[in-house]
């Protein structure tokens, strides 16, 4: 937590994650599920968010040029180096590096 705040990083440890959840599941069924209802997307696009979506491990993707800072932005969001981390000026990650916690 120190390094954290050294780096200036905010401390989520405090955050109630089941409110925001809870939060985000609300804004879905509200604001976003009516449109995909509307415009029909299960038939073009992935079927509806269920709840196992919701308590599912998040993913993110990150897609950029090379040398555009995307590995720098994964080592400032873990606040360290990880495993096959390579950082220069030319192409260095040629291939997906998935990184996951736990």
């Amino acid at each position: 937590q120190q390094q954290q705040q050294q780096q200036g990083q905010p401390d989520l440890s405090n955050f109630d994650k089941d409110m925001i959840f809870s939060g985000l599941k609300r804004m879905y069924k509200k604001k976003i599920l009516p449109v995909e209802r509307m415009s029909q997307f299960t038939k073009f696009g992935t079927s509806a968010m269920s709840a196992s979506d919701f308590a599912a491990k998040p993913m993110v993707l990150l897609l950029g040029q090379y040398s555009v800072g995307k590995t720098s932005f994964i080592r400032y969001l873990l606040g360290r180096d990880f495993p096959g981390i390579r950082i220069g000026p030319e192409p260095t990650t040629d291939r997906f590096v998935s990184i996951m916690h736990g």
